[in-house]
């Protein structure tokens, strides 16, 4: 069947407006966390990390998202029927979650190690071993907030009448996209993928800023306090020709810690695992459901991704990533 004839116009107008809308958050963000981030430096005021913090994600959460979500409310949207996630339900997305997220960071972190020859850096490592409290604000309470807003409600609103898995998949995709390098790229798709559907199947965005809210809490906040139990450089500094008492107590020191941070990743180790066999098993139970104006078999990918506004948003984000690879 011809194009023309099934009238994809309008859709694909959508969808670039969408990408349009990413582009403008995209862009108005780094422009004014660029802006900022100079002033700060020319006041010598970088050296303090709460101004650090708050010329990074200020300009992001005060200007660049409402920008975005201003473009996105002249698309009609239909809100999701609202259902309870069930404690079942709850416990097994989580541990799906553990999986998708720890998964997705090896995968990217090994990419990316490839990729640049072992020379790029994960600048989300350094902010999450910040002891600044304002990481607590921005990172395990706004940004759950703001993003599950913008990346599930608004996106999910304005695309599910497309046909639900398209509208999972874009958000995710876009979500991914957004974080603009490889070591988060494959977990925040992945976690993408899974909050999307809880949105659709329950209609409670407030699930999704929680589960959003906990995972940033584990990888910010918690991972680096037990991390920083096991002390490596009193480690590498001891000398096996010391004293069997001096090295006894210097193993006493240490061991604590290192029970600590093994236990953490055993446990982690346990959920991922227990995450993955329930993944294997509730992807085969998805229930996906047509919208009103679902589009045919065969004609997503272009109408979704082939229009002006996807393609830059895309090819921006991609030139982002590259960038990070050099």
């Amino acid at each position: 069947m011809e194009e023309e004839l099934l009238d994809l116009t309008p859709a694909k107008k959508t969808f670039s407006r969408i990408g349009f809308s990413l582009t403008a958050l995209t862009l108005i963000g780094a422009l004014l966390q660029a802006a900022v981030i100079y002033f700060l430096n020319c006041a010598d005021l970088l050296e303090n990390s709460t101004w650090f913090w708050l010329g990074t994600f200020l300009p992001l959460y005060l200007v660049a998202i409402p920008c975005c979500v201003a473009m996105l409310r002249k698309l009609p949207a239909e809100t999701p029927e609202e259902h309870a996630l069930g404690t079942g339900n709850a416990v097994t997305f989580f541990l799906i979650g553990c999986f998708l997220m720890y998964a997705g960071n090896l995968i990217g972190t090994m990419l990316s190690m490839l990729l640049s020859g072992g020379t790029a850096e994960n600048a989300v490592a350094g902010l999450a071993m910040d002891s600044n409290p304002l990481k607590i604000l921005f990172v395990v309470i706004l940004a759950p907030v703001l993003e599950e807003f913008l990346f599930r409600k608004q996106l999910i609103d304005r695309t599910r009448r497309y046909g639900e898995k398209t509208a999972v998949l874009l958000s995710a995709l876009t979500f991914g996209l957004l974080h603009q390098n490889l070591f988060q790229f494959f977990y925040a798709f992945g976690l993408g993928l899974i909050f999307a559907y809880i949105y659709l199947r329950t209609g409670r965005l407030r699930y999704t800023v929680v589960y959003h809210g906990i995972i940033n809490f584990m990888g910010s906040v918690l991972a680096p306090w037990i991390l920083s139990l096991y002390d490596l450089d009193a480690m590498a500094a001891i000398d096996p020709n010391a004293p069997a008492e001096e090295l006894l107590a210097l193993y006493a020191d240490i061991l604590p810690g290192m029970l600590i941070v093994c236990g953490y990743a055993l446990v982690l180790v346990g959920l991922s695992i227990a995450g993955l066999v329930l993944f294997i098993i509730k992807v085969r139970r998805l229930i996906w459901k047509e919208g009103s104006a679902q589009l045919p078999h065969g004609t997503a990918a272009k109408t979704v991704y082939a229009n002006a506004g996807m393609v830059i948003y895309m090819l921006l984000c991609l030139l982002a990533i590259i960038l990070t690879l050099i």
